[in-house]
């Protein structure tokens, strides 16, 4: 990309608008620019590059941005001449000129403003030194003479080399030039050497020893402060160094510790005082000092100094020192990933660690094959064949959530992925296993150094995290779907075996690498199989290492991956699949199926869908089909052996899908099975026609009878009346039957609402389904002035539903008719009816209708064809009973905890909804809007005109339960519907759940489609559970529908005759 100035060591040649950086010759380039003053690190950026400096450059620095003095060398380093002055003041950051590392000549240019002035520093209270003059480093300043004052850290020897570097070399500078006075009197500027070494060297910490300084008056020494920082290099005490940003470490070690720490007995507190101002420096013992924590295998610069108080001018200080700590554990390889090539062979690769702590010379690495829990998946509640990829999804989750988490391991102080200071880091500081080994081996070093330097102090001892984290794996893996392979840290020297499984697939596999391997591919492996693989970095003995050091630290944590290789294709398919006729004396026969599970499947069979649907011979076209599922414990029980049970004449296809880990299988072929009619027994048929010829003469002779006794009767016998009453409206007592419940079994919760004839609770019963000690139900009360006759009442129409067993329909559970109150307990239906359950997902909904989900969105269009076609299912059950429902309405469909929609009430909830009903004359309450022209002219009902009000139900849940035919009066609303009108298309009504709408509303009865086929046509949009659960599916339903067909074909046959004839 481009650049907008010449990086060092290039010149910049061409012009404005098209210029190259060329490569400056052996001697360098000359680059010169005007000076100017350098008041923050953005200003120093203007003089990058430059090495000649025109004028006076003056650096007055008062902030500091991170680490000035790196930023400063960069920008400032390319400078070797300054023509006119150089002029530092008021730079509190700087503790050193040294960023002016090519500085070799200053010629001065008298002005009247410094009056021949050329080095002018002043003022900057933490300068400690110009430049490094132990390194042979001189300054040829000429033309002015020197200004250096008020500088407190500055000692004045530090200054004395510029006697004999400006163009008048002299013995002394006169007072005027460089005040001995201001200048180092806040330093040690007359430092006593220190003798520093290492005393004991560990892997993460140091004991560090030197001679005790002693001065002439021990209370003006306070402390001793030690300094470190990780040099690969030499470095020297002003490196990168400035008063804002100091990359040293400093421990800080006070005078009162030092002699604590050195001395086996001291004084009294009384003669301690005295005897240290007569003999200070009787009985000085050498300083130790731990440093720690430290990186392993890591060089490390350190150096200690004295911190006396202002009034000692001297002190004392070591020169800087070099050591490296002993190898320990590497940290875990990283970047571990597996690539999978076939379904038996995978390609793994890692990096090295981030910190290998010592040289790595091999990698163990370890592949094992993880098991499923077989009896912990096939323990689930879980339907696979309608869900198939369930198990897989769940797998992943669980193994996103094994118990053994995989941290990076850092020895620096790392925060959001760049160094953080101390003071920010020690407060977030993550106590994990590797932490705590360190920080026990700190502790246990620190023991052995009091031990022999001070005086140990007893310390319980702790359990190891070992034992915590095992238990906590142990109790983790019971629970989860695969089971993984516990695996164990590498041993030096031992003989690893490796294994296979029963078919010579790859169990566990064990390699040491060489150390610069990164790579390995991995053959023989099982297909779709949860392999993990294990990776340590191990490094080399130092020579100064025991054998048990070495042993406990030779290798790092394992990193590891868990990865599962690739599906095998057309694995999963059963064979020998067979079918045969039970021979029996049944109505309906059995037939019975027989296959050998796959030999090889992936991972393993959880279950078995079995798919069987009857042949049309007209076309040869599938019928809708049945189908069952199979646990794959069940068929192994069963001897690989399953029953199709009480199937009608008829032609059936079978097939079977093997479920396993991966999900479904391959279809098998199909199976054809052909059940006929049974045929009526041979030398009966004579029986049949006599019995039927005594019949019709039995018939003829009981009219004929009649017709002679009635011509003797007179004319008043012939017009008496005997009146009867109409079973509808008689009214009588409702007599107990096995449905009734002992009231003490019935415990209230809380209300639920109003309801027709009083209030709804729910409520909790005992012992009222088999199986289950408790039950929760909704039960409906009578209010507590109800009349016999309403309570009666109460009771029939509650009993309505004791015919009715089927899962869309809402379950009557059993009455309480002894004593009052009279009670009907019904199936908990916890969102309540489908009514309000719409209004209250309106984006507007009133605040006072509560939210029935946790979402609180309004239904998708899958959510609204799934409650269509639980609402068909539920009124094809009642259709085939021959039950005309009459009142089909949102208002009288009722919600499930799981969103299921069932049909229910049944008459129940007039009272609720009154405005839904309207009154025609001398007649009851009529839900008009509702109902069906034949029903609104003629008083007609029938499964027809429940299919018309089934439309007007998916007009509601398409409007979120807006009033039907808004903006009419009752009155226009039967008159309207009488006269063929219907309701438009609601609005964003998708094209598909319309057309449905206008099926239902076909003036002409018989034009509607029926309830089985309404089911038919919205199976494709139902979810796999509803196969299971539906009425259109089991036996009966596909028998009822298969009726239905060949009814609607003879129907339409005979209609085209029909038409045939009148043409004729």
């Amino acid at each position: 990309h481009c650049q907008t100035i010449c990086p060092s060591g290039f010149t910049e040649e061409g012009d404005i608008h098209n210029s190259t950086c060329k490569l400056c010759p052996s001697w360098g380039c000359r680059r010169e620019c005007v000076g100017g003053k350098i008041d923050s690190v953005a200003t120093a950026e203007q003089f990058r590059g430059c090495t000649h400096i025109k004028g006076k450059l003056e650096i007055s620095l008062r902030t500091s941005g991170g680490n000035t003095l790196s930023v400063l060398e960069s920008a400032l380093g390319e400078i070797k001449e300054i023509e006119g002055s150089l002029q530092v003041t008021r730079s509190y950051p700087l503790v050193s000129l040294m960023f002016l590392k090519k500085l070799e000549k200053i010629i001065g240019v008298s002005t009247a403003e410094h009056k021949g002035q050329v080095l002018h520093i002043i003022n900057n209270k933490n300068l400690e030194l110009l430049w490094d003059w132990s390194k042979g480093r001189t300054i040829n300043i000429t033309g002015g003479t020197l200004y250096i004052h008020s500088n407190p850290k500055l000692c004045y020897n530090q200054l004395l080399p510029l006697k004999n570097m400006t163009s008048n070399p002299r013995s002394n500078f006169t007072e005027l030039e460089v005040s001995q006075e201001s200048n180092g009197y806040q330093a040690s500027c007359l430092p006593d050497v220190l003798k520093l070494r290492v005393w004991e060297l560990r892997r993460t910490a140091v004991v560090l020893t030197w001679n005790m300084y002693c001065p002439e008056d021990m209370r003006k020494l306070l402390g001793y402060s030690i300094y470190y920082i990780a040099a690969e290099k030499n470095v020297t005490l002003y490196d990168q160094r400035d008063a804002c940003t100091d990359t040293w470490n400093v421990l800080d070690m006070t005078i009162d510790e030092a002699r604590n720490g050195t001395r086996d007995e001291l004084p009294p507190p009384e003669t301690n005082k005295t005897s240290m101002i007569l003999n200070p420096c009787s009985n000085m013992q050498p300083s130790f000092y731990p440093v720690t924590p430290l990186v392993p295998f890591t060089r490390y610069a350190a150096y200690v100094k004295t911190y006396t108080t202002m009034q000692d001018r001297r002190g004392a200080q070591s020169s800087i020192i070099y050591f490296k700590t002993l190898p320990g554990a590497p940290s875990p390889p990283t970047s571990v990933t597996v690539e999978l090539r076939t379904p038996y062979s995978v390609s793994i690769k890692w990096a090295p660690p981030t910190m290998p702590n010592g040289t790595i010379i091999l990698y163990h690495v370890e592949v094992h094959a993880n098991s499923y829990n077989k009896p912990k998946i096939l323990a689930g509640n879980i339907n696979y064949c309608g869900k198939p990829n369930a198990l897989a999804n769940m797998i992943k989750a669980s193994l996103e959530e094994a118990p053994e988490t995989q941290e990076e391991k850092t020895t620096g102080d790392v925060k959001n992925g760049s160094c953080a200071c101390n003071e920010e880091s020690k407060s977030s500081t993550r106590f994990t296993s590797r932490a705590e080994e360190e920080r026990m081996e700190s502790i246990n070093f620190e023991n052995d150094v009091q031990n022999q330097v001070y005086k140990k102090a007893d310390r319980p001892k702790s359990k190891t995290m070992a034992n915590r984290i095992k238990r906590s794996l142990d109790i983790s893996l019971s629970s989860m779907l695969v089971k993984l392979t516990e695996n164990r840290d590498p041993r030096p020297g031992f003989n690893y075996s490796n294994s296979t499984d029963e078919d010579g697939y790859v169990k566990s596999l064990y390699y040491e690498l060489d150390g610069k391997t990164e790579s390995l591919t991995v053959d023989s492996m099982r297909h779709f199989t949860w392999y993990t693989v294990n990776i340590w970095a191990c490094r080399a003995r130092a020579d100064n290492e025991t054998k048990e050091r070495y042993d406990d630290t030779w290798c790092s944590e394992r990193a590891y991956y868990t990865f599962r290789t690739s599906e095998l294709p057309n694995a999963d398919v059963v064979n020998n699949f067979k079918a045969e006729i039970v021979k029996s004396n049944k109505t309906f026969p059995d037939v019975n199926l027989k296959w050998d599970p796959p030999a090889n499947p992936n991972g393993f069979v959880v279950a078995y869908n079995v798919h069987y649907s009857r042949v049309e011979d007209s076309n040869q076209g599938q019928d809708v089909g049945l189908g069952t599922c199979i646990i794959s414990d069940d068929f192994e029980t069963a001897k690989h052996t399953h029953t199709l049970r009480a199937l009608s004449p008829g032609n059936y296809s079978v097939r079977v899908t093997p479920i396993t880990v991966s999900g479904a299988g391959n279809v098998s072929n199909d199976v054809y099975v052909f059940i006929p009619e049974r045929a009526v027994e041979s030398g009966y048929e004579w029986a049949w026609g006599l019995a039927g010829g005594g019949v019709v003469m039995l018939a003829l002779l009981g009219g004929g009878v009649w017709y002679a006794r009635r011509g003797l009767m007179s004319p008043n016998e012939i017009s008496k009346l005997f009146p009867s009453v109409n079973p509808e409206y008689e009214s009588t007592v409702y007599v107990p039957d096995e449905w009734e419940v002992p009231r003490a079994n019935i415990e209230f919760i809380r209300e639920l609402g109003q309801g027709s004839f009083g209030m709804v609770y729910e409520g909790r019963a005992k012992n009222i389904e088999k199986g289950k000690p408790e039950t929760r139900c909704a039960v409906k009360t009578v209010n507590e002035h109800a009349t016999d006759r309403e309570r009666i009442e109460f009771l029939n129409e509650a009993s309505v539903m004791k015919a009715f067993d089927t899962f869309h329909v809402v379950r009557l559970l059993g009455v309480v008719s002894r004593g009052q109150p009279t009670l009907v307990i019904m199936e908990l239906m916890e969102f309540g009816d489908l009514k309000t359950y719409l209004r209250s997902h309106r984006p507007d909904a009133d605040s006072s209708l509560p939210k029935k989900d946790a979402a609180g969105d309004p239904p998708t269009l899958q959510n609204i064809l799934q409650m269509a076609i639980e609402i068909a299912d539920g009124m094809a059950y009642l259709s085939a009973k021959k039950f005309v429902h009459r009142d089909l309405a949102a208002r009288n469909c009722m919600v499930a905890g799981d969103l299921t929609v069932k049909v229910g009430d049944f008459g129940m909830t007039r009272d609720i909804y009154e405005t839904d009903y309207y009154r025609k004359g001398t007649k009851g309450l009529l839900p008009v809007r509702w109902m069906s022209p034949e029903s609104l002219k003629d008083g007609v009902f029938s499964s027809n005109s429940d299919v018309w009000s089934y439309g007007v139900v998916l007009w509601e849940m398409a409007t979120l339960a807006m009033q039907p035919y808004q903006g009419l009066s009752n009155e226009q609303v039967v008159r309207y519907v009488v006269e063929g009108g219907v309701m438009e298309r609601p609005e964003h009504c998708p094209d598909r759940l319309y057309e449905l709408m206008r099926q239902c509303w076909s003036h002409r009865a018989a034009a509607r489609p029926s309830f089985l086929r309404l089911v038919t046509d919205l199976a494709p949009h139902a979810h796999a559970h509803f196969r299971h659960r539906s009425f259109f599916h089991s036996p009966q339903g596909q028998e009822m529908y298969a009726l239905q067909r060949s009814a609607l074909g003879n129907y339409h046959l005979t209609t085209r005759y029909r038409y045939k004839l009148k043409l004729l």
